[in-house]
């Protein structure tokens, strides 16, 4: 019997482990896509973050946003991730990172707070595919 308890303990152990482990994946992989996307920002790459990053769903309205901000001439000096949350339970996280930019022919610098809302989504066709990746569900802020 003690034997069984035993064997029970260590499997328990090891599966507890295991689902800690990939919740600790899952996370080091939003905040690489938090850094990743606001880096992209800040480097004028605005049109890839998007085509990479965001929801399918608001990719169209990013990328008229994006040629709005590329038109104007804004220009990201800083970013700083203020802060993330990432919420197992529901696959999703929450960023809120500050700009540093500024409009020409202005050299005044300005900032302003970029609120993202994030989703762990599949985006393989295939039905039982695990081909799993964080995609931004919250449009460019208004830089005015």
């Amino acid at each position: 019997m003690s034997r069984i308890v035993k064997y029970v303990s260590i499997l328990l152990c090891c599966l507890l482990t295991s689902a800690c482990v990939g919740n600790i994946s899952v996370r080091s992989e939003f905040e690489k896509s938090v850094k990743d996307y606001n880096r992209m920002l800040r480097w004028r790459e605005i049109e890839n973050a998007g085509l990479i990053f965001m929801d399918a769903e608001q990719r169209e309205a990013f990328l008229t946003t994006a040629e709005k901000i590329r038109k104007r001439g804004i220009t990201i000096t800083d970013y700083r991730v203020l802060y993330s949350e990432f919420f197992p339970e529901k696959n999703a996280g929450n960023a809120a990172v500050e700009f540093d930019y500024y409009i020409m022919p202005s050299n005044r610098i300005k900032t302003l707070t970029y609120k993202q809302d994030w989703v762990y989504r599949n985006v393989s066709k295939k039905e039982n595919s695990k081909d799993m990746v964080w995609k931004l569900k919250s449009g460019l802020p208004d830089f005015d």
